[in-house]
């Protein structure tokens, strides 16, 4: 598994361990549920997902300005974030609501989301999970063009670039981990006892030209 981008390098990014754990502890349906979906499967930061609801959905695809940048996001809704969705009950402008069904804030709902995790018993973040994303994107083969399309980073982004390379650094390393290691030849018992008779001809030398031997 590839390593962080360095936005915000000192947020954990989620390992699929800790995704499946999330995942088991908050089936789908449930609005904990739904936050990781948006937050994995979107790539928004917190600030954005707060805000995302239906009015951002047109034809299977969001499209949001991000709050940081400023930069229009658009993107699809990809199946199984459609299903999280649909399973759970939304607010009427955003996607997560509050138990009194108001939009979150965003330092609420990230207060909100670490007491979730805690209860998972995972050591994540929201924006740990955004760089889960970018990295299953870019093990996924993402250009880096890609990625800034997807996660908002302006072109040439140092972000992207790091994600890329790294899987690209990742793919190769597994792919030499499959090539097999040269085998040694194995010698049937005719070849090694030729092999000995030469190495014995040469320490001995020639019939004749024994070295003489000492006397007692």
């Amino acid at each position: 598994m590839l390593s962080l981008g360095s936005e915000n390098a000192g947020f954990h990014a989620w390992t699929e361990d800790e995704v499946a754990c999330f995942e088991a502890r908050w089936k789908v349906g449930t609005r904990e549920r739904l936050a990781l979906d948006l937050m994995l499967y979107t790539g928004l930061r917190r600030g954005d997902v707060v805000r995302l609801g239906r009015p951002h959905v047109r034809n299977g695809e969001f499209t949001i300005r991000t709050e940081k940048t400023g930069i229009t996001v658009t993107a699809p809704i990809l199946p199984v974030l459609a299903k999280s969705i649909a399973a759970t009950e939304t607010g009427d402008l955003t996607f997560l609501a509050t138990a009194r069904g108001t939009p979150f804030a965003k330092e609420s709902f990230g207060n909100w989301f670490r007491k979730v995790c805690t209860t998972a018993g995972v050591p994540g973040s929201g924006h740990g999970l955004r760089k889960a994303g970018a990295r299953r994107a870019a093990e996924d083969g993402a250009t880096e063009s890609q990625l800034n399309a997807l996660f908002g980073w302006a072109d040439g982004s140092r972000e992207s670039a790091v994600y890329t390379r790294t899987a690209n650094r990742a793919k190769l390393a597994r792919q030499a981990r499959k090539i097999p290691a040269p085998q040694t030849p194995v010698r049937d018992e005719a070849e090694i006892h030729e092999i000995l008779q030469g190495v014995a001809k040469r320490v001995v030398g020639p019939a004749g030209l024994e070295p003489a031997t000492r006397p007692l």
